[in-house]
């Protein structure tokens, strides 16, 4: 095994990452792109490398543990390097009342009124858009929940 393949098995045993993220700390760390390349190569051929796992992971802790919405999580996943395609691939695994029940969530813990003046609810909908829900599934949500009375 070559050093660079060890230096890289290190790091997988700490946290998942996608190839890119992988190659550009063994580059920082020295190494040659030749044996970069070569490490990768037989890391994604033994599995130690999956950036579907990576994908599928990340999806599962970024919706349910940390609230965000498909659009941000795509963005975070497509800055990590990650193809459309895989993206889309991990996305179609998250039910669409998932994104729902995050925003009725995120609005439970606000303890926020069921009536909002109009400029606290263009402040809490950009908020939510920033955290990557869509416009159609917010608007739907702070509907419902001002309907229900």
């Amino acid at each position: 095994m070559t050093q660079t393949r060890v230096a890289a098995l290190r790091m997988l045993t700490r946290r998942d990452y996608t190839a890119v993220e992988l190659r550009e700390k063994l580059l920082a760390k020295d190494h040659t792109p030749d044996h970069i390349t070569a490490a990768l190569d037989s890391l994604i051929a033994d599995g130690f490398l999956d950036e579907r796992r990576v994908a599928a992971s990340y999806v599962r802790v970024a919706s349910s543990v940390k609230g965000r919405g498909r659009l941000r999580i795509a963005r975070e996943l497509e800055a990590r390097g990650i193809s459309k395609a895989i993206i889309r691939e991990a996305l179609e695994a998250l039910p669409a009342e998932d994104e729902a029940e995050s925003i009725r969530h995120f609005l439970e813990r606000r303890r926020l009124p069921r009536h909002l003046p109009a400029a606290d609810h263009r402040r809490l909908f950009a908020q939510l858009l920033r955290r990557g829900f869509s416009t159609d599934v917010i608007a739907r949500v702070m509907r419902d929940r001002r309907e229900s009375t």
